[in-house]
C-alpha cells in the first residue's frame, strides 16, 4: 500500500509571516496538530506543530522551578503569552523537513515517523506539496487492513 492511498489531499497550510496566535487559531479551528508553512508562492518552507507552539507559550519544568514566582503571577504569564502571540511562525517552525513521496510504502513512512519522533509528514511530488499524512492515518489504515477491522 502506498502513502497516496492514506494521505489527506486537502492540506491546510499556514503562510509565512503568520503569527503564532493566528497559527494556533488555524490549528484549533481545523482540529489539526500541525501544518506545513508555505511562502507567498505556495512553496513549502517549514512545518509548525502544536508542540512547537506549546513550547513557545508555556514554560518547561526547569523554567518553572527556576522562576516559580513568575509562573504564579497570572497577569505576567498572560502578558508574556500576548507578546509571544505576535511572533511569526518563521521564527520557530522546523525547517529541516522530512517528507514522503506519493508512491512511498505506508510502512516506510510510518517507520520514518517513529524513528524521527514526528507526527506528520508532508507528501511532495517533484517538490510540490500534494498531501500530508499523520500517524493516526497510517495506524488506522494498517489496523483495518492487517487486523481486518471495520
Amino acid at each position: 500500500m502506498t502513502i497516496k492511498k492514506v494521505m489527506t489531499k486537502k492540506v491546510i497550510t499556514i503562510k509565512s509571516g503568520t503569527t503564532l496566535g493566528e497559527a494556533a487559531e488555524i490549528m484549533v479551528k481545523n482540529n489539526i496538530s500541525g501544518a506545513p508553512v508555505v511562502d507567498k508562492d505556495g512553496k513549502m518552507i517549514g512545518i509548525i506543530s502544536e508542540k512547537d507552539l506549546f513550547k513557545k507559550f508555556y514554560p518547561n519544568l526547569q523554567e518553572i522551578i527556576k522562576h516559580v514566582g513568575l509562573w504564579l503571577d497570572n497577569e505576567r504569564v498572560e502578558e508574556g503569552i500576548r507578546k509571544k502571540k505576535e511572533i511569526a511562525v518563521d521564527k520557530i517552525m522546523a525547517t529541516e523537513i522530512i517528507s514522503a513521496e506519493p508512491d512511498d510504502p505506508v510502512l516506510k513512512v510510518g517507520s520514518m515517523m517513529l524513528v524521527n519522533r514526528i507526527h506528520r509528514v508532508p507528501v511532495l511530488d517533484r517538490g510540490k506539496l500534494v498531501g500530508i499524512v499523520a500517524r493516526p492515518d497510517i495506524f488506522r489504515r494498517l489496523m483495518k487492513s492487517d487486523l481486518h477491522l471495520k
